[in-house]
């Protein structure tokens, strides 16, 4: 394996790339809420939306079809993922307005996904909910990327920890909310969505007023635009120069697919493997609530411990270890306990996770002239497993007409991403 370069290598013109990062004293709480609660907004339509609202349309519109169906449009959303999130990534950083290169994205694609949610509500066709869906998915996949951007613009790499246990947090009590909250509203879909398209922008919007990025009209463009580079080469990131980089992208695809698999078909293992029946969707919103307090529990403590002790890779491995062994859990107790103890310990282990990670991948970042597109990279690899695990699921039941095997797929998942960021050589 050859020596990994430098996460951020030396800038070679100041003029041309985003400004420094904040100083620890700079860096404020209010910045925290507002990275924290514009992803809580964003997450809240991923927990409400693929694995509950969607899914209980596509069982009225499809019938007994309704895993398959399920697949194929966690797919199409998947495939959108891909292209949105390194798109949006490589025109923030390329944008010059008076509030900054991230927030025009974040609040714009919030404000784009509102009357695309609104009209899912009212459709009574899988082809028009398969658009609307691809197209919600398209818009808020777009808001992370330069959302997660503002960690390495603005925050010192020692203090990153806290700062990605905020934005990590942000996504799983988001997902979490979400998921109450689709389950509570699940009466009327009308109302279900209406609500749920209202959050991700009213909470996009309080980052204008929290912590305003600053104005950047006046920074020059990055250099590849200026000296006519093609601009699909700027997505590539050279795994021989880079490896740190495709190292972490590998880890958080696997680890995230081992999660969501079960968290993704939550409603239909409920339903069916437990044998809840019609009950299902009253535990969900339990279940949900266990998560909530066990993330609540992990996530935190973990961000900052790991910026106290100057490690990040044993809490990644130890995090995805221990969601290893949860996973077994109702594969050996296929009990409404034994599906709550699993998501305990799952909870506990992928909070911990979530926060270190996104520190740890702010630090294996190839440039930094381009933070967003590059994160967006890296965040294809977390996003589009909350929609493709549902789909590998879905396949699994569907071959084998049987949920049995997605706790032990989710576990080899799981395993392969605590062992591949092992391979990490820059960070310790």
């Amino acid at each position: 394996m050859p020596a990994t370069e430098p996460s951020e290598p030396q800038r070679t013109s100041t003029a041309t790339l985003p400004p420094p990062a904040e100083s620890a004293a700079t860096a404020s709480g209010r910045l925290m809420l507002s990275i924290a609660g514009s992803q809580f907004g964003i997450a809240t339509v991923y927990g409400a939306v693929p694995g509950l609202l969607l899914a209980l349309q596509i069982e009225h519109l499809a019938g007994d079809d309704k895993a398959g169906v399920l697949s194929l449009f966690t797919l199409a959303g998947a495939v959108t993922s891909l292209i949105a999130q390194p798109l949006a990534g490589f025109l923030s950083d390329r944008t010059r307005t008076r509030s900054g290169s991230r927030t025009p994205y974040v609040l714009g694609g919030s404000l784009l996904a509102a009357p695309v949610l609104w009209a899912m509500g009212w459709t009574q066709s899988l082809v028009v909910l398969a658009v609307l869906y691809v197209a919600s998915e398209f818009v808020l996949s777009a808001a992370q990327g330069p959302l997660a951007a503002v960690i390495p613009d603005r925050v010192p790499v020692e203090r990153r920890g806290r700062y990605s246990a905020a934005l990590g947090l942000g996504i799983l009590l988001g997902s979490v909310a979400g998921t109450v909250l689709g389950s509570v509203t699940s009466g009327d879909l009308h109302i279900a969505y209406l609500v749920v398209g209202c959050i991700p922008l009213a909470l996009a919007g309080s980052r204008l007023f929290l912590a305003p990025d600053p104005d950047n009209r006046s920074a020059v463009r990055t250099a590849q635009i200026a000296t006519g580079t093609r601009w699909w080469r700027t997505f590539l990131v050279s795994p021989r120069s880079h490896p740190d980089f495709w190292w972490v992208l590998g880890s958080r695809a696997l680890t995230y697919t081992g999660f969501f698999m079960i968290n993704g078909y939550g409603l239909y293992l409920l339903d069916e493997y437990i044998g809840l029946g019609d009950d299902a969707v009253d535990m969900v919103p339990i279940a949900a609530g266990i998560a909530a307090l066990c993330i609540c529990v992990s996530t935190v403590p973990a961000g900052i411990v790991s910026d106290r002790v100057g490690r990040r890779k044993i809490f990644v491995c130890a995090a995805s270890a221990t969601m290893a062994v949860g996973l077994l859990i109702p594969l050996i107790w296929p009990t409404v306990t034994g599906y709550l103890t699993m998501i305990v310990v799952i909870a506990l282990a992928f909070g911990c996770f979530e926060s270190v990670d996104n520190a740890l991948l702010t630090q294996v970042l190839p440039r930094s002239d381009s933070y967003a597109q590059d994160i967006g990279v890296l965040n294809v690899a977390a996003i589009a497993p909350q929609i493709l695990a549902p789909a590998l699921a879905g396949a699994l039941v569907v071959g084998t007409d049987s949920y049995a095997l997605i706790f032990p797929a989710g576990t080899l998942f799981a395993l392969l991403g605590g062992l591949s960021v092992l391979r990490v050589r820059g960070v310790r």
